[in-house]
């Protein structure tokens, strides 16, 4: 597959906001680091803790980074975080979020 095809930082997630497919967002450390741009302190967590890692830390410390970044991009999870610090809204649980999604794929259900 190249690389336009597996997806790009720029391009938010529409599958699962609960599981990151290996084809969806940054395939880089530059990409992830582009991402992670818009959140400052996060992209100096992620360099910091890159830079001090062993390389057996590498892997685990990108796949933390990437979920990081999901949980700020995927639609759902960005209606469910504005929900949730907007009072007057009307929330809804983690239950009845989580339920639009299939139990074995995470894939959504109404798309």
């Amino acid at each position: 597959m190249n690389r336009t095809a597996r997806g790009s930082a720029a391009a938010p997630p529409t599958r699962s906001p609960y599981r990151l497919d290996a084809d969806e967002g940054p395939q880089t450390i530059a990409e992830l680091k582009a991402a992670l741009a818009p959140w400052p302190q996060e992209l100096l967590s992620f360099t910091a803790r890159l830079d001090a890692a062993g390389f057996d830390e590498i892997p685990g410390i990108i796949a933390a980074y990437r979920i990081a970044w999901l949980t700020r991009v995927h639609p759902d999870l960005q209606e469910a975080g504005q929900a949730s610090e907007d009072e007057a809204a009307d929330t809804i649980s983690w239950d009845e979020l989580i339920a639009d999604y299939t139990p074995d794929s995470l894939e959504t259900r109404r798309r």
